[in-house]
């Protein structure tokens, strides 16, 4: 079945660089939608981020029907169900942002976001109106500004939906502000006041609950965080670095190779032959 696909009026941009397998942005643009905008795809073929600005609207999760109004955010997946359409009395107007790729596979799934969801009130409103923005400014050349703009995206969608969560335990504290925080550089002494604790206490409390202590669970985060961005992403390796907040290129490379043994750069060559062998 093909879309069904009716709106009143939309600006919208098409990526116009060269695709690639690790990560494609598609186009981005905001829909004014009217009564009648409806969309269904039986079977998605890309990532769909979109977040209303105002209006109502309808999107089914897992044959569920969901009202969403003004500051919600969602993400659908590829080979999903893909049926929203906007409220008839009070359409919707959107923002929204398609893409491909095996970058946005991992970092759904590093960040826990294995299936079609949503969050109600999305703090970040600006933001996928800043990766329209990043289209419609070079369209040829905005995949490496887009990749780095989506892990970001991510990471907060993750920390709204996480932030539903009851932090029921010091352990579970510390692991929510670790992960809200990755992106950049944190002590353990910081770890440890987010949760009221002495540092040898908060290792104590972490090791209990998760096996290991709570900076170690940080740098291994940072780490995994690294090789994904190196093994799917156009970024350099200076760009990761600065993502990541290191002070500077060499600080970033003398961190990896301690705990990958690799330098950034080995490990990127070595992963690309090992997929083109594949």
């Amino acid at each position: 079945m093909a879309d069904i696909y009716r709106t009143a009026r939309e600006e919208y941009y098409f990526y116009l660089g060269p695709d690639s397998a690790e990560f494609s942005p598609l186009s981005s643009g905001i829909t004014f939608a009217d009564p009648n905008y409806h969309i269904l795809r039986p079977n998605g073929d890309h990532y769909v981020f979109e977040y209303v600005i105002s209006g109502r609207g309808y999107v089914y999760f897992n044959d569920r029907k969901v009202a969403l109004g003004p500051g919600a955010a969602y993400i659908l997946h590829p080979c999903t169900y893909h049926h929203y359409y906007s409220d008839p009395h009070d359409p919707w107007t959107k923002v929204w942002l398609n893409v491909r790729g095996m970058l946005v596979q991992h970092l759904l799934s590093d960040y826990h976001l294995n299936t079609n969801c949503y969050v109600e009130n999305f703090k970040k409103k600006e933001y996928l109106i800043e990766a329209f923005t990043i289209m419609k400014k070079d369209q040829a050349h905005c995949r490496s500004e887009l990749a780095l703009f989506l892990h970001q995206y991510i990471q907060l969608f993750s920390e709204d939906l996480t932030g539903h969560q009851e932090m029921t335990s010091p352990a579970f504290a510390m692991k929510c502000f670790i992960e809200q925080n990755i992106h950049r550089t944190l002590h353990i002494d910081e770890i440890a006041a987010h949760a009221h604790l002495s540092r040898s206490r908060a290792n104590d409390v972490f090791k209990r609950e998760y096996r290991t202590t709570p900076y170690h669970y940080y740098l291994s985060l940072r780490l995994e965080i690294s090789m994904n961005l190196l093994r799917q992403s156009p970024m350099t390796v200076q760009e990761i670095s600065n993502h990541l907040d290191f002070p500077d290129y060499h600080h970033f490379t003398a961190f990896f190779k301690k705990w990958c043994g690799k330098t950034p750069s080995q490990y990127r060559q070595e992963s690309h032959i090992q997929q083109n062998a594949t």
